[in-house]
Formats: C-alpha cells, sequence, structure tokens
C-alpha cells in the first residue's frame, strides 16, 4: 500500500489475506516489509481487492489535487501554500467519509447537509473553469454525468452518499 521505497521501514503497510492463522504464523517474518502488517480476510483475493480500494480513493484524491494545483497556479495564487489549504479540508473530508459510510451502510440517503444538486455545482463550476482556461476537465467529467444521472432519476435532494448506488449500477 506503499512506495518501493518505504518497504521494510515503519510506515510500510503491506496487505494480506489467506488463512488467519498462517498469517499470525508468520507475522514476524512479515514485519520485515513494513511495521502495518494488514491481515484483511480469509479470501485470497481480498488483499488484492483492498489494494484496488485504496488505489480507487488515492487516485481520486491526487487527481483532485492536481485540479486544483492548476486552478492555484492559474489564478496567480502562492503554489506553495496549495498544500497547507488542502490540509485544512482534511478534518471534514475524514468526517465526511465516516458519513459516507454511515449513510450506506444505513441506506440512509435522504438526511443531507448538501443535496445532490448541490453537489452538481462543484464539478460544473470546475468544467466551466477549465473551458475558460483551456485546461483538461476530463477530471470532472464523469463526476458530474454521475451526479446528473441521480438528479434525473429524481433523487436531486438526496446525499452524495446515493451514488453509491448509481455507482454499482454499472455503465449506461
Amino acid at each position: 500500500m506503499n512506495y518501493p521505497v518505504d518497504i521494510g521501514k515503519p510506515q510500510g503497510t503491506v496487505v494480506y489475506s489467506g488463512p488467519h492463522d498462517l498469517f499470525h504464523r508468520v507475522k514476524p517474518v512479515l514485519l520485515a516489509f513494513g511495521d502495518n502488517a494488514m491481515f484483511v480476510g480469509k479470501e485470497i483475493g481480498q488483499a488484492s481487492a483492498t489494494d484496488i480500494a485504496g488505489l480507487s480513493f488515492a487516485t481520486g484524491a491526487m487527481l483532485g489535487f492536481l485540479h486544483g494545483y492548476i486552478v492555484y497556479e492559474a489564478e496567480n495564487l502562492p503554489v506553495d501554500r496549495y498544500l497547507e489549504v488542502v490540509k485544512t479540508f482534511l478534518p471534514a473530508i475524514e468526517a465526511g467519509l465516516a458519513d459516507l459510510c454511515a449513510k450506506i451502510q444505513g441506506k440512509d440517503y435522504g438526511n443531507t447537509q448538501a443535496a445532490l444538486e448541490t453537489w452538481a455545482v462543484a464539478p460544473r463550476e470546475l468544467i466551466g473553469w477549465c473551458e475558460k482556461h483551456r485546461v483538461n476537465h476530463t477530471f470532472a467529467d464523469p463526476q458530474l454525468r454521475l451526479i446528473e444521472r441521480a438528479v434525473k432519476a429524481g433523487k436531486g435532494q438526496w446525499d452524495f452518499a446515493y451514488l453509491y448506488e448509481v455507482l454499482k449500477q454499472g455503465a449506461d
């Protein structure tokens, strides 16, 4: 779950799946790869699935960071401060992720502070900004399509967590 440079270091995380008793028996050896030897499940493919899930989150977050950096740069904001600005969002993002999990697990999409119709503004604004500044917006396009799909289905007043259901429906 890290870059190769982190292998064997305390921050190194390697995920494992398979027989639980085998994992615990060989865990002292596995810790040579990083202090966080994480057992995720008994099915062999569950470690790979955990990696894919983590990469999905990381890729989206990193692409979002890059887009924000481009905006900062183009608007002559101090790019050396952009990371600090992003860090101020992290507590809210962490709380938002916990809220998403709870809403998905409870199938409770109606209780929201920001409806999907409100969320649609973000990718629309980003796409408009990108068009004005001749910046690639293919990252924001599918975000808007997902939200619009939910809105067209009558879920515009529902929570962002409802997009979980839209994503599970597969491609158009």
